[in-house]
């Protein structure tokens, strides 16, 4: 009976976060998802073409930074092509990322508030999910884990900053703008050495952090300079993104508004809500608490800074979706843990019997659990219902052979990933194409000749009735192509609001 005791003591928390990290997954696991949505689409394709000796930017475009891709990889590795091995990289992203934060919370400020943070975050990452397989996802262990080293760590100081670098580019390199919670960190350095004129040892720390960084970024730039793919790298994930997020298109007041209406599904829970309540005690505490330790004051610092960061990060893009949020769960999980603990630190002092604290809290996690139970329902039914394209993916398994091409016209390669076609072009959708200041008339002429080149067997324009080949520079040459495609792409049918086209040795006949 003792060996079962220490068992448990030793396991219970692992298995309930993992039970916890199952129960956010189970609905947007392929069981319940029959397909992907749109980013995860591109993210699986790409994936299966590194797997089949593509390069990310030189064989297949998309405006992400390079290792949301070979994490699909790696999935697609692991399980011979299905969304399961990604899905359970996806579970042991969030898994880490959960015990990591659980144990920093507790450590820092009990078992209840750990608990607490834990049940909340966890569900307000439901209705912001989306269905999965996003950037924000993976970096969620880096984020806590960054956080974890800001208060403690068994490594001396230089590899703890050296670490804290690393992983901040890790998650630069997943996504640009997950780096919140780094930026947050250099900034409390500097402001803590400042009132310890310390100034030369903040150069040092942040020496440190550098380095961390820059090995990634050389890694990353000596793989795709080898394989002279560096310039398409840098225009598609660094050149596009800043005409996607262009100022001049959406006005600073548009975009606050955007990201503010953003922050709703994290208050169903009550996320959002003790967050700024702990927020509010952080700064009482930091002003006025002289007998905080440095590690409590590091923490605090670090999640009082970072909050506003992350939400400028957010409202840099023009459009803001619910899965840019993720990248506020760890501070918010911080600060909502630090509420808890200033929550059992206030009834410490009452004289309560404890098994009445113990009802009560247990009362308190079964308020918000339930509360939230309607939303869980709705996004697995939602995700259930996902699977509205079936036809257009059985007609093209059927109507081509796997060494056939199969040009998507829009934005929906999770087709191709699918039906496991490549794409005749590494434009396998064609948002850049659009995308004035940022296109040119070299790079609609390389897609058209892709298209030409490579003779896909169907194209298929999800955008109806948009017309297809509506590019924003037009030229002889660019028309001259654009009429051979039109006069050899036979309207064949429709299927679910979209127009097949196949190709014909013969002119089409209006």
């Amino acid at each position: 009976m003792k060996t079962i005791g220490n068992i448990i003591d030793k396991t219970w928390e692992k298995l309930l976060v993992l039970f916890g990290a199952l129960c956010v997954l189970l609905p947007a696991s392929p069981l319940n998802l029959p397909l992907p949505y749109k980013d995860s689409g591109v993210f699986l394709y790409m994936g299966w073409r590194i797997l089949n000796g593509g390069l990310p930017y030189r064989d297949i475009w998309d405006h992400k930074p390079p290792v949301i891709f070979y994490i699909n990889a790696l999935g697609l590795f692991i399980t011979n092509n299905s969304r399961w091995g990604v899905w359970l990289l996806e579970l042991s992203s969030l898994f880490f990322a959960a015990l990591i934060g659980f144990q920093l919370i507790k450590k820092a400020f009990g078992i209840f508030p750990a608990i607490f943070s834990l049940l909340l975050w966890l569900l307000s990452l439901v209705p912001i999910l989306q269905g999965g397989n996003f950037t924000t996802e993976y970096t969620l262990p880096l984020q806590f884990f960054a956080l974890w080293l800001v208060y403690d760590s068994d490594q001396p100081d230089g590899w703890r900053f050296f670490l804290i670098g690393l992983t901040g580019a890790i998650a630069f390199f997943t996504k640009q703008t997950a780096v919140g919670i780094w930026i947050a960190i250099a900034i409390s350095l500097l402001l803590r050495k400042l009132t310890l004129a310390q100034i030369r040892q903040w150069f040092r720390e942040l020496s440190l952090i550098s380095f961390g960084g820059l090995t990634v970024f050389i890694i990353i730039l000596i793989f795709f300079g080898a394989q002279g793919a560096f310039p398409q790298f840098w225009s598609a994930a660094f050149k596009y993104n800043y005409f996607y997020s262009s100022l001049d298109e959406y006005d600073m007041a548009s975009r606050l508004s955007s990201a503010t209406s953003g922050l709703r599904p994290l208050t169903r829970a009550g996320l959002l809500q003790f967050s700024i309540i702990g927020y509010a005690i952080a700064i009482g505490h930091l002003l006025f608490n002289k007998k905080l330790t440095d590690k409590f004051r590091s923490l605090l610092l670090v999640g009082l800074i970072d909050l506003p960061v992350e939400l400028a990060l957010i409202g840099i893009s023009k459009n803001t979706f619910p899965h840019y949020y993720m990248t506020l769960l760890p501070v918010l999980a911080l600060l909502t843990g630090f509420t808890a603990w200033a929550f059992v630190f206030l009834i410490s002092t009452w004289k309560i019997p404890n098994i009445v604290k113990y009802v009560a809290a247990l009362g308190l996690l079964a308020v918000f659990a339930q509360g939230s139970f309607d939303n869980y329902m709705d996004q697995l039914y939602t995700y259930r219902k996902f699977n509205k394209k079936e036809a257009v993916i059985n007609y093209i398994k059927e109507a081509t052979s796997p060494d056939d091409y199969v040009l998507m016209w829009g934005a929906e390669t999770f087709v191709n990933y699918e039906t496991l076609r490549k794409s005749p072009s590494r434009f396998s959708y064609q948002h850049p194409l659009r995308r004035e200041g940022y296109v040119d008339e070299r790079l609609i002429i390389e897609f058209l000749d892709d298209v030409i080149q490579h003779r896909p067997q169907l194209i298929i324009n999800t955008l109806s009735p948009t017309p297809m080949y509506d590019f924003p520079i037009r030229t002889a040459e660019i028309d001259t192509k654009i009429s051979y495609l039109q006069s050899h792409y036979c309207t064949a049918k429709d299927i679910d609001s979209w127009t097949v086209y196949e190709y014909s040795e013969d002119i089409c006949v209006p």
